[in-house]
């Protein structure tokens, strides 16, 4: 097992979410640099190492979690103290946000939520919340073990306690006042991952190792099924694309969903922005292989990485499909815009090829990669 490891990261950089010392062009970091204080990351198969979001860069070290730029009062810095345990060390958890940053914790181990907070007079910091005893899931003994928020501020909570159940609330506050939810569905098995896409959410079980999709009805592309009476947008469906196909991880964008199989195939499903505002989809229209007709909400597409690389790992931002294939190797297409793909400013977009866009150096390997909405991180295993 890997015992230490170090950060990379590219991308849209203007609030110094990449860390400090980090420069690039007009805000943003051109090309892959090792971020400033984890050069000794502890690596651990059962912690979260990284996450990106719009205006925060937060990296679990093992030892220590260290934030790195976000949007409020005290732009770099948050308390973190409520998030060590008693030995010392991070919780095992996971952190979730919405289109305006990270909004709080979960400690997968207790279910505890932990929720940013802001003060004007200190600093941002993780304070645990209390469901009050009438709420629904103190009366109904539910433990949360996964959390996302979609686009349209939907909120989906799985659980494992009692039959594993995901329920879906409408906004983050409904969930925090200990409402009940708008939709409850027995999940049957425990759910492995949550993700969220802007108006869906996809469970992979943990195991069956099927993908579900479920939502509201504007981007019936972004199920990758076809609704139907029995099966209507806000039901938790199987994809009948990937049915009998073993799912080792799903990661979703905004407009772009993706499922790695144990056989170290990709998949992609999604929605073609036909009328952008301020943002150029192309690439993913090509990704997709839409001309803007015949689409349909079952067009699940396996996707050839530069001549048929084996992928076996997947990360989703606005623009941007980052993959690492098990060569070692990362490669990206979309946007370059920002430089989230690392390639500088003078590559706007891959043109509908991709790119190698990071290489460890020799006796290295990529432990993990992520990806914001403009920013890309690689974790690497030190030898």
């Amino acid at each position: 097992m890997a015992s230490s490891g170090k950060v990379f990261v590219a991308g849209f950089n203007l609030h110094g979410q990449l860390g400090p010392g980090a420069s690039g062009t007009d805000g943003c970091l051109d090309h892959f640099m090792q971020m400033q204080n984890f050069e000794d990351v502890d690596l651990r198969e059962d912690r979260v190492v990284g996450s990106a979001l719009w205006s925060a860069t937060i990296i679990n070290t093992g030892k220590q979690f260290v934030h790195n730029g976000i949007s409020g009062t005290n732009p770099n810095r948050v308390n973190c103290d409520r998030l060590i345990d008693r030995d010392g060390k991070p919780m095992l958890g996971l952190f979730f946000g919405d289109v305006s940053g990270v909004r709080g914790f979960l400690d997968t181990k207790s279910g505890d939520f932990y929720v940013l907070q802001d003060d004007s007079k200190n600093d941002a910091g993780f304070v645990r919340h209390a469901f009050e005893s009438n709420s629904f899931l103190q009366r109904t003994g539910q433990k949360i073990t996964g959390v996302a928020i979609a686009g349209n501020l939907q909120v989906c909570i799985t659980t494992s306690r009692n039959d594993p159940s995901t329920f879906v609330y409408s906004n983050l506050e409904s969930l925090l006042e200990g409402s009940d939810p708008v939709q409850i569905h027995t999940s049957y098995e425990i759910v492995k991952t949550l993700v969220a896409s802007s108006t869906t959410f996809a469970t992979l079980g943990q195991r069956h190792s099927c993908v579900k999709t479920f939502g509201d009805a504007r981007y019936p592309t972004l199920l990758g099924r076809t609704p139907s009476a029995e099966s209507p947008t806000s039901l938790p469906t199987v994809i009948s694309a990937l049915d009998g196909i073993n799912i080792a991880k799903i990661a979703a964008g905004p407009w772009l969903i993706a499922a790695v199989s144990s056989d170290n195939d990709l998949y992609v499903w999604g929605h073609v922005m036909r009328q952008p505002i301020g943002n150029d989809y192309s690439n993913f229209d090509r990704l997709l292989n839409s001309d803007g007709q015949n689409r349909t909400p079952e067009d699940v597409h396996l996707v050839d990485i530069a001549d048929g690389h084996d992928v076996d790992d997947v990360a989703v931002g606005n623009e941007h499909l980052v993959v690492r294939i098990t060569t070692g190797e990362v490669w990206g297409y979309g946007s370059n815009e920002y430089a989230q793909l690392g390639l500088g400013r003078e590559v706007k977009s891959t043109d509908g090829a991709w790119f190698k866009i990071f290489t460890p150096d020799e006796g290295e390997r990529i432990w993990e990669i992520a990806a914001g909405p403009l920013n890309t991180l690689v974790v690497v295993c030190k030898p």
